[in-house]
């Protein structure tokens, strides 16, 4: 992870290497949570410009990446109570396309169960468990962006793991 400090690197050009190191994982986390693509890069831009305009406002002993993953979470919350539903992608559309001999339409038919499953957990145990397992976050930094205790994010991965095995097999 890159350390934005502001007394060694200019402002603009710590923007810009902020935007390089967390524009992708931000628009894969984004897309996941909207299920939709289009709207998933709108709300990265939206996400960064929120970061720029506060990038003062910030704590600067906290993690930026916790920090961005927050801004995002809640503009995405902020559509979605828009839209007035929250539903994730299957996490095997964003992996780059397969090689070998697994088909697209085995992969797809692979990735209905994970969906069924992922789509069964309360918000609170799915968002963590997104973020933990797809997106390798620590503990930490789910407990920063979602603003809990970092053992209040143990306890909640614990149960959206054994709630999705029990999902997930039946």
């Amino acid at each position: 992870m890159l350390a934005f400090s502001e007394s060694r690197v200019p402002y603009t050009t710590g923007i810009e290497m902020l935007y390089e190191e967390y524009q992708r994982p931000i628009l894969a986390y984004l897309t996941r949570l909207v299920s939709d693509r289009e709207a998933a890069e709108d709300l990265c831009q939206e996400t960064f410009i929120k970061a720029l305009r506060s990038w003062h406002q910030r704590d600067v002993n906290a993690s930026v990446a916790a920090w961005l993953y927050r801004i995002a979470t809640n503009t995405a919350y902020d559509l979605l109570r828009r839209r007035r539903r929250i539903r994730f992608t299957p996490l095997l559309d964003i992996e780059p396309p397969p090689t070998g001999s697994h088909s697209m339409e085995s992969r797809l038919d692979e990735g209905e169960p994970v969906q069924r499953a992922l789509d069964q957990l309360p918000d609170m145990y799915r968002l963590p468990l997104v973020l933990h397992s797809c997106e390798g976050r620590s503990t930490q930094e789910i407990a920063d962006a979602l603003g809990c205790s970092n053992s209040a994010i143990k306890t909640r991965l614990f149960r959206a793991r054994e709630r999705f095995r029990e999902v997930y097999q039946n």
